[in-house]
């Protein structure tokens, strides 16, 4: 792994650590470097407050993170003379700033989300992007084969993304990321960024093939949580009733099968188009699933998985009786002078596109349902009720 700073080599750093996430724009990073006070070029590269570009490279020389320092922890003592440094993704500075007043109006009338965000970012020195491989966050990650791509997925979010807004306002002390959030979580788009530091606007492919297999014996540990209080069986959006929709259709609803006691709610959209309803019905339904969450523990650093690939996890233990999908939603990375580590969080690929079905995550050897999903076994059947692999 190696580490720039405005373009130069960090030529000594120890422990560091790198968090990716898919729905999010601020990954962030950290890493400890020595620091000579008399060296010129180290008070040029580590001086604080200069929110200076930092590159990572992964061993392959393939850029994994472009990220901006925010922060420095300098510390002496009897022995070596270290700063700590630490911030985030180029573009996370967009949670932290608002529209500024010269660029006000604060309303946008017919304008679509790639309008408004590719305005916003730019204000800041950010470059938009649209994802046109559905797989992962990565420009780089995968191999994008065009005559096996799923044109369809990324036709549908171009047409989302170019869908207009009637009208949209912000907050004048609303973050620019919590403003673009709102808007793309109604057309049941992930706000993301890639490794160049862009802004990305993604939609994961639901039926992508999964990158790894995981089991109980080819990690170090696993873990399982499923929080019910945050899950409804049946999901009710409705749109506020207005002078324009008046004798239309403003509701929607989506059910969680996974769920088989009656649990209801209902949500309110506060703007958009009556179509909006459908997105934002998956969208909640898509959050609500951020309830079932597993974390596997790996020995190594695989710094070729990005979040927004797939996954399949098989361990008995944390009740993942046959190969289920799973998506990364973030993957830590860890390294010293000692051993380097991974750690990935997964979610179910239904909590960033809402279906358009719940598979069942929950079979058991009991379920007469055998579990196989044949146009997803692209090298063998793995997805079989093996009761042998643990």
């Amino acid at each position: 792994m190696t580490i720039k700073i405005d373009g130069k080599f960090v030529e000594f750093f120890t422990a560091g650590s790198i968090n990716l996430k898919l729905d999010s724009i601020a990954s962030t990073f950290e890493f400890a470097a020595r620091f000579n006070a008399q060296n010129l070029e180290h008070q040029v590269m580590l001086k604080p407050l200069q929110y200076k570009d930092v590159e990572i490279f992964n061993a392959k020389n393939k850029l994994i993170f472009t990220g901006t320092i925010l922060n420095h922890r300098f510390r002496s003592n009897k022995g070596r003379e270290l700063v700590i440094i630490s911030g985030y993704s180029k573009c996370g500075i967009l949670e932290d700033v608002t529209i500024p007043v010269s660029a006000y109006p604060l309303e946008s009338t017919n304008r679509s989300l790639e309008d408004i965000a590719t305005k916003l970012c730019n204000l800041y020195g950010i470059k938009l992007a649209i994802s046109d491989q559905s797989k992962s966050i990565s420009d780089t990650a995968l191999i994008f084969d065009k005559r096996n791509s799923d044109k369809s997925t990324f036709k549908h979010l171009k047409s989302k993304v170019k869908a207009i807004f009637g009208r949209t306002v912000a907050s004048p002390t609303e973050s620019i990321k919590d403003y673009l959030a709102k808007l793309a979580g109604q057309k049941n788009i992930i706000l993301s960024h890639n490794e160049k530091g862009e802004v990305l606007l993604f939609q994961p492919d639901y039926d992508q093939k999964p990158k790894y297999f995981f089991t109980k014996g080819n990690s170090l540990s696993m873990s399982a949580d499923f929080n019910g209080q945050a899950l409804h069986s049946e999901i009710n959006i409705i749109r506020q009733p207005t002078d324009d929709n008046e004798g239309i259709s403003i509701s929607d609803k989506v059910v969680n099968p996974l769920v088989n006691k009656y649990r209801a709610t209902t949500k309110v959209l506060t703007c958009g188009e009556e179509s909006d309803t459908t997105y934002a019905a998956k969208n909640e339904l898509a959050s609500e699933l951020k309830a079932i969450t597993l974390n596997v523990e790996l020995q190594g650093l695989f710094d070729e998985i990005y979040p927004g690939e797939i996954v399949n996890v098989h361990n008995h233990y944390i009740y993942c009786y046959a190969y289920n999908r799973f998506m990364v939603e973030s993957i830590t990375l860890k390294f010293n002078e000692k051993e380097d580590a991974t750690s990935l969080n997964l979610l179910v690929p239904e909590a960033f596109t809402g279906g358009p079905l719940i598979r069942n995550i929950l079979f058991n050897h009991l379920d007469e349902d055998d579990h196989t999903n044949v146009h997803l076994n692209e090298y063998k059947n793995e997805y079989l009720n093996d009761k042998t692999i643990l």
